[in-house]
């Protein structure tokens, strides 16, 4: 068993690289009461499922999909796709549990009284990632029909879906967004193709000689319509159902074998980690699928499951919080993953190239906000965000010399463009430096630090100073492999930016004219 130690906060944080105990009481998250907000359940408080393709909060009535947005720049957030999943039961229930297991990515539903048992599982497949799944079993002492309240949805907000196409196998929505985002970035609308189960109207029902049976409810979802039915087609037409849910459970499972962090006498910290990491790893893509690889765009602080409407999470787009926040941890376990969150920053280069000519730079300026182009999808209401918080450049290149600090991935410098990110992001800072005659420094002035407080803008923040510097440095280390020749000019920026200091407290400063007493 391999197994090492992190030190914070001098809490000693055993990591290892085995899986972690299924259905503990630190991976499961159970209650007998759905949280509600008046007479509505409130979704805030209701966990997701995903797989990094598709996600949900559970029994909402919107999916979202990586990648599908719909809006004009500012106003690009995800695209509401129908949900087929959100259907009721509705039955007096002596008693209820609903529970998320964190270790295989299922949230299960129990329903019962003298009558009848029901048990729902929601899961978004890991091994079909266009699939997601309700397993229903029902078990009884008699006939009966179990009565459903249905939620059928074939419109869209965000998605022109034509009239529905109806079978008895299943229903399918087929359409396009209604708004691109760029014009120039974005050719036209964006395609998806739902195909669903037909949702059973009339109740689920059993026979008098029956005493169980299980239902199978399935949704597939993808930009390409003959791999949304491909995917539909298989799990229908599965002999065994309960295989798919064994196959999910078993790429979770190794998920978990790849490494996570054990904590000792700390069972409510570790529940909190568990499911730190269910939800981070939920939004990107799987470490192994049968699924065809898809783009991933990118992970916004809100999660997949989130980001349909104006200023909710975000509207999905990715930002900083990426590969600062959530990048290290995911790269110490999952470096493949590590490199699919730099690989969405590469695929968007186009973009990046393009926002920093418009500012009048060089090299590969990334957008505060990212959503499907690359361009800057920063809401109207944030302007400076846009305009000045480009601190966004140099974390996305710190995130690239961490990974190749902790992998040595060098096929990934010379082949898959890791060479040209860490190389096009110093020349951008090359370019946005001004060189102080007074002080023999160079400066980077009217930037906007992480303290969004500062606004609208400061000159020579120490954090967006220190990136730059570190991000010419870096194109410098690796320009051994890449071959790269890094300008003199380069590496005299580097070693001599302008950091705000008060010598008489021996204080960096936030920015230059910080009042430390503030």
């Amino acid at each position: 068993m391999l197994f090492f130690l992190l030190v914070i906060s001098s809490i000693f944080i055993l990591v290892r690289t085995v899986p972690i105990e299924q259905s503990n009481s630190t991976t499961t998250f159970s209650t007998d009461k759905l949280p509600t907000n008046g007479s509505s359940l409130d979704f805030r408080l209701l966990p997701y499922i995903g797989n990094g393709h598709i996600a949900t909060v559970v029994y909402s009535d919107v999916i979202y999909m990586n990648g599908l947005y719909n809006g004009e720049n500012g106003t690009s957030h995800r695209a509401h796709i129908p949900s087929a999943l959100n259907w009721e039961f509705k039955i007096n229930s002596s008693s209820s549990l609903y529970t998320l297991n964190v270790s295989s990515g299922i949230f299960i539903e129990i329903l019962e009284n003298d009558e009848v048992r029901i048990e729902r599982r929601f899961f978004a497949s890991q091994e079909y990632t266009e699939l997601l799944l309700a397993h229903v079993y029902v078990t009884i002492g008699q006939k009966i029909i179990v009565p459903i309240e249905v939620h059928e949805q074939t419109t869209s907000i965000d998605i022109d879906f034509a009239n529905a196409t109806r079978s008895s196998q299943y229903v399918l929505l087929s359409g396009k967004t209604r708004e691109i985002e760029n014009s120039q970035f974005q050719v036209e609308p964006l395609p998806v193709f739902v195909y669903f189960t037909p949702l059973p109207i009339q109740g689920l029902e059993l026979d008098q000689e029956e005493t169980n049976r299980t239902y199978l409810f399935v949704t597939s979802i993808d930009e390409n319509q003959t791999i949304a039915k491909q995917s539909f087609d298989y799990a229908t037409s599965e002999q065994q159902p309960d295989a798919i849910l064994s196959s999910h459970i078993s790429r979770w499972n190794d998920v978990w074998s790849n490494g996570h962090i054990d904590i000792e006498g700390n069972d409510e910290l570790q529940r909190q980690i568990n499911s730190a990491f269910y939800y981070i790893l939920s939004s990107l893509p799987p470490l192994s699928t049968k699924s065809k690889p898809k783009q991933f765009y990118g992970l916004g602080p809100g999660s997949l499951a989130w980001g349909g409407q104006l200023g909710e999470a975000y509207s999905g787009h990715a930002f900083w919080d990426m590969e600062i926040w959530m990048y290290p941890s995911v790269l110490l376990f999952y470096p493949t993953l590590a490199k699919e969150i730099l690989s969405c920053r590469i695929a968007l280069h186009d973009a990046a190239a393009y926002n920093a000519r418009l500012f009048g730079y060089e090299g590969w300026r990334f957008p505060w906000e990212s959503a499907r182009t690359g361009v800057d999808v920063t809401n109207d209401c944030c302007p400076f965000g846009r305009f000045y918080e480009m601190h966004i450049t140099g974390d996305i290149s710190f995130a690239a010399g961490q990974y190749i600090a902790a992998t040595g991935n060098r096929d990934w410098l010379l082949n898959e463009f890791g060479g040209e990110l860490i190389y096009e992001t110093a020349r951008f800072w090359a370019s946005r430096v001004i060189y102080n005659n007074q002080t023999k420094q160079y400066e980077i002035l009217n930037v906007l630090s992480p303290d969004e407080d500062a606004q609208p803008f400061k000159n020579n923040t120490v954090y967006t100073n220190a990136l730059a510097s570190l991000s010419i440095q870096l194109a410098n280390n690796v320009s051994c492999i890449t071959n790269k020749t890094i300008p003199q000019k380069w590496l005299n920026i580097a070693s001599n930016l302008y950091f705000p200091f008060d010598n008489s407290t021996q204080d960096y400063l936030e920015y230059e004219g910080f009042n430390l007493s503030q």
